[in-house]
């Protein structure tokens, strides 16, 4: 009895360090994966703001712009209505 109760221990514990070895592969399989995924969202995050930054710089051109050629129609349109016109 206490051969085949030995026998069954040791079979249980060769399952067990085989179930803790698979486990601890998918675990560093899991934490690589994390991690590269984690290293993909901040270099994601790090793109979103450089493309906001552009954004923001654009929207402010263009605003400037608009303003500009505001400034050039209203003088357009000024220097049309002063002069006179040939009939």
């Amino acid at each position: 009895m206490n051969t085949t109760a030995l026998d069954k221990y040791n079979q249980m514990r060769r399952k067990l360090e085989h179930v803790n070895n698979s486990v601890r592969t998918m675990n560093d399989t899991n934490c690589t994966k994390m991690l590269s995924t984690h290293t993909q969202l901040n270099e994601i995050e790090d793109a979103m703001s450089n493309l906001e930054s552009t954004i923001m710089h654009l929207d402010a051109y263009s605003r400037s712009l608009e303003t500009q050629v505001k400034k050039f129609e209203k003088t357009f349109l000024a220097t049309r209505t002063m002069s006179p016109t040939k009939d």
